[in-house]
């Protein structure tokens, strides 16, 4: 490691562990926005979640770890789209390019859409639809300590509406990265969606965003095809089960206590888990699959369970195009479809 990086290298990460575990605030908490939680890249949809560490640089899962950048995606342009439920969108694009030296930046927008809601009056009359959306715009950065470390920030501002609500949006992402190549092995942490609310018209409140402490971990192997990936996310928060998750039951005919059975330490752990494998086929095609435990405690409907958390997908390219598309389990009466799609636009005006 350089003289640079050793001195550099412990601020940022104490920097990042500082801004995740604060919990100092001067407003009230928003509420949580899917357009931080959803995942946009269908390849880290399929892998559990976001991607906070991974072997390659990878464009679409920069958008949101931008510590992802590296001279492998200048001048790449990634469009990723989820059709979520009940008409819900979510669309995301970003182009990345490199001013010069260890330095990498992108730039990009994420637009939400909750489609069209009927508006009635209090009498039941009709007056209409209206719709309700969420939309920031993005410009990170990645700088490149020495041949392992990578740091990045990301600033976005945007704005919330539903009908004539309307509020503004405004924060930063900050990430390491570091890449052992002869292992097999990289790590990584971010602390994501750190930023601020201000209720801009009607009754939308302003406040903190919720913020997202995440550490991954991503492990190859040099004689198998497949690779392990692990998020933790929302380590800022050790319980992030509902109110009552854990409380005995109360019999409703003899008024008998009904001893909870949940291993609380255990699920309290996993809540905040996602883990994923990517198998390869081949240079161009590998098959993925992944787990949410949260997701799937979370999403249950009177107990049923189903394939809830489970995701499966496909990463492949083409010549000049690479393509990813992935399939996940919210919820037994639906799931969500992720597709994305990567290439550097100045091969067409060579042709």
């Amino acid at each position: 490691m350089m003289p640079e990086s050793r001195r550099i290298l412990p601020c940022f990460l104490s920097l990042v562990l500082a801004l995740g575990f604060s919990h100092a605030q001067v407003s009230a908490q928003v509420s949580e926005s899917l357009l931080f939680e959803i995942p946009a890249d269908a390849r880290a949809a399929a892998l559990g979640g976001r991607i906070i560490a991974d072997l390659q640089a990878d464009m679409h899962s920069a958008s949101n770890n931008v510590a992802l950048l590296d001279s492998a995606t200048e001048r790449n342009l990634a469009i990723d789209f989820v059709d979520y439920f009940a008409g819900i969108s979510l669309t995301t694009v970003n182009y990345a390019f490199k001013p010069g030296g260890q330095i990498n930046g992108q730039v990009g927008a994420r637009f939400q859409s909750f489609g069209k809601f009927q508006e009635m009056d209090a009498d039941g009359s009709d007056l209409g639809t209206f719709s309700g959306s969420e939309s920031i715009l993005f410009s990170g950065w990645s700088y490149r300590l020495d041949s392992t470390w990578t740091l990045g920030a990301q600033g976005f501002f945007g704005m919330r509406s539903l009908d004539r609500e309307v509020a503004g949006l405004l924060g930063m992402d900050f990430s390491i990265h570091g890449v052992w190549p002869q292992r097999s092995l990289a790590i990584g942490a971010a602390i994501t969606s750190l930023g601020h609310q201000f209720g801009l018209k009607g009754n939308q409140p302003s406040g903190v965003l919720p913020k997202d402490l995440q550490f991954g971990i991503t492990k190859g192997f040099r004689n198998a095809p497949f690779t392990l990936y692990l998020r933790a996310g929302h380590l800022e928060n050790w319980d992030l089960a509902p109110a009552g998750t854990y409380d005995d039951l109360v019999d409703p005919l003899t008024g008998e206590i009904l001893p909870n059975s949940s291993f609380k330490f255990g699920d309290q752990l996993m809540r905040h888990v996602g883990i994923g494998t990517s198998i390869s086929l081949g240079p161009a095609l590998s098959i993925l699959a992944g787990f949410d435990y949260r997701r799937r405690k979370e999403m249950q409907a009177s107990g049923r369970l189903g394939t809830n958390g489970l995701a499966l997908g496909l990463n492949f390219a083409s010549q000049r195009f690479r393509f990813r598309i992935s399939r996940n389990t919210y919820h037994f009466a639906g799931s969500s479809t992720h597709f994305g799609i990567a290439f550097n636009p100045g091969v067409f005006s060579h042709q």
